[in-house]
């Protein structure tokens, strides 16, 4: 709806950038306009005020088409985004729980060792 309404409000100005950049019409024999009021100023004149809005049919399907798309494309890679962040934590948290098993594992017969040995001085002691 913004891009429809800014349509609406620019599309005079774009008119008569069109007007002033291009070929003067021949009803102004070769003359080139010099202002974007000057080229407001003829279209009104020659054509009305709706003169100024021509074309703005298209403008806006254009900017619903435009707009439409970038949304879906922005929603859409959002979703990606989040499914991408959240696989990526999910792989770390395995990979970090393989670590602790793999060092809990290598840990365990260093634990067992010294345990025995525990029990060997624990008697000798009383």
């Amino acid at each position: 709806m913004s891009k429809a309404l800014a349509t609406i409000v620019t599309q005079p100005l774009i008119v008569a950038k069109v007007g002033l950049q291009s070929r003067p019409p021949p009803a102004r024999q070769g003359k080139p306009f010099k202002s974007f009021v000057e080229v407001m100023r003829y279209i009104i004149d020659s054509e009305g005020a709706l003169g100024l809005f021509k074309g703005i049919g298209p403008q806006i399907l254009k900017g619903l088409i435009v707009q439409g798309l970038l949304m879906m494309t922005k929603e859409r890679m959002e979703l990606l985004f989040v499914l991408l962040f959240a696989y990526a934590r999910r792989i770390r948290k395995e990979k970090l729980q393989q670590l602790a098993d793999l060092a809990a594992k290598k840990a365990k017969p260093l634990a067992d060792s010294v345990a025995e040995k525990a029990k060997g001085v624990a008697p000798r002691l009383g």
